[in-house]
């Protein structure tokens, strides 16, 4: 994919999502709010951009609380010609999957390799914060969605770290104090990738994973 052709995608990517999240009523916001611990005094209270595209991740793609999602109102309700770029990038966002992800070195041809944590198969991610150096070893939980043979992300990602981790396996895992620079990520041994993709099944663990990378501050601190 040229870097003419990704960002033509990442525009429509982006037009699609800002559409579809004026479509999430405010049952669901709340839903969501809820859902990740940031719903206060009727409104979604953060910090930052990046935590409140998690709660756009859940309201469009993913509700929890017996939601339809914005993204399928979108669909109905928006104008996307059969055959055009816009339609197409809507069917790979509707088709997009939950993962767990580690980001490796840059692709000779643009974006990132990386590692599916959870079905242990190679990726190539079209992503250009992703391709930035200090991220190379950094693991993260999102949605990915697949064109023209490339993966690309759908705006929300959910950072990783050992203590992430051991929180969503039931184990201790104190919070640290809010890392200046995001961790890198322990190899995960067999049993626990087979205990995370069990527990993925779960309506609710995008939520979950979403949440508690909240509450460990890997998207910076939360409001008081």
């Amino acid at each position: 994919m040229s870097s003419t052709a990704y960002e033509a995608y990442r525009a429509i990517r982006e037009r699609i999502l800002s559409a579809a999240a004026r479509r999430i009523p405010q049952a669901s916001a709340a839903s969501q709010g809820r859902a990740l611990g940031v719903w206060h005094e009727k409104e979604v209270r953060v910090s930052n951009e990046a935590q409140f595209q998690l709660v756009l991740d859940l309201g469009v793609l993913g509700p929890v609380g017996g939601h339809t999602r914005a993204l399928d109102r979108e669909a109905k309700a928006g104008d996307y010609p059969e055959g055009s770029e816009e339609a197409r990038v809507l069917a790979a966002l509707s088709r997009a999957h939950f993962t767990f992800f580690r980001v490796g070195a840059t692709h000779p041809e643009g974006g990132v390799m990386a590692e599916d944590l959870l079905r242990g198969t190679p990726l190539h991610i079209q992503d250009q914060m992703l391709a930035r150096e200090e991220a190379q070893g950094c693991a993260f939980a999102g949605r990915l969605m697949r064109l023209d043979g490339f993966e690309m992300t759908c705006g929300a990602l959910a950072p990783l770290s050992d203590e992430v981790i051991e929180a969503l396996l039931g184990r201790p895992a104190p919070v640290q104090p809010i890392p200046r620079f995001l961790p890198s990520l322990t190899p995960l041994v067999p049993e626990d990738v087979a205990a995370l993709r069990a527990a993925a099944l779960a309506e609710d663990f995008v939520a979950r994973v979403y949440r508690t990378s909240l509450e460990h501050g890997l998207l910076g601190p939360l409001p008081a």
